[in-house]
């Protein structure tokens, strides 16, 4: 009986070391899997990371780079357009001044400028302006406002010219008021000019070509039935042209 016993307690003890054996094993392979899954989750959390922050290359990059120099390319070009009309219009009347100091004589030198600068004053002048076409010469007008002093009234009128339909010289004539071909009307009463620029009584225009010229309207003068201008804002006035290249009226809507 007591041999009996004996194995019994060393089969108990036996199976007590199995068990505690694969209680270990087992722990160790719990272990060693969670490690394995906490490594595997870093490992894709970091390359994530660094997916998400490697810089673009390749078509992405170049896309970027494309869209970045064409929008400097627009903004280039639309500062240059803004820019150029105002550099080309000052270069070239400094050019064409510049070009009038080669002339020989102090003479030439002053009429070269003065028909550069002529040219200039022409064209500031017909911006903003309406324009009227009365046989081949186009008349830019920009308005007029009437001066009042006491019992007098007075207008100075200033239009640009262009000889805009003619291959030949077109000739504009004043010279005086009795042989001038440019008047005030209102309707009823005919007003001759009081003073105006033209020289010795004419204006040329070459095919092309442009001036701008002042007349006034005031005091009666020189002799005949000529009356002061009066001013009635009742009254519709117009620039009356009568030449023998082509007869018209413009419309001054004075105030």
């Amino acid at each position: 009986m007591k041999n009996s016993s004996t194995t019994n307690s060393s089969k108990s003890k036996d199976l007590k070391l199995v068990s505690l054996v694969a209680a270990t094993v087992l722990l160790f392979s719990v272990v060693a899997v969670s490690s394995s899954i906490a490594v595997f989750a870093d490992t894709s959390s970091d390359k994530a990371k660094d997916a998400k922050e490697k810089p673009k290359t390749g078509k992405d990059e170049k896309a970027k780079k494309h869209v970045k120099a064409t929008k400097a390319s627009k903004t280039e070009t639309n500062r240059k357009a803004v820019q150029t009309p105002k550099q080309t219009s000052t270069s070239t009347v400094e050019a064409e001044l510049k070009a009038c100091q080669q002339k020989e004589t102090g003479r030439e030198k002053y009429e070269c400028e003065k028909a550069v600068k002529a040219k200039q004053a022409a064209s500031d002048s017909m911006t903003g302006s309406t324009k009227y076409v009365i046989g081949p010469v186009t008349f830019y007008y920009a308005g007029a406002k009437v001066e009042k002093g006491g019992q007098k009234d007075i207008v100075n009128l200033k239009f640009t010219v262009e000889n805009t339909g003619s291959k030949d010289n077109v000739t504009l004539y004043c010279t005086g008021p009795a042989a001038c071909n440019y008047s005030v009307s209102d309707g009823k009463t005919t007003y001759r000019y009081s003073a105006q620029d033209f020289t010795n009584g004419q204006i040329v225009l070459k095919p092309g070509a442009s001036r701008t010229f002042n007349m006034l309207f005031g005091p009666a003068i020189g002799y005949g039935s000529y009356v002061d201008f009066k001013f009635d804002a009742s009254k519709q006035y117009t620039f009356n042209v009568n030449e023998p290249w082509g007869t018209g009226s413009i419309p001054l809507n004075l105030k």
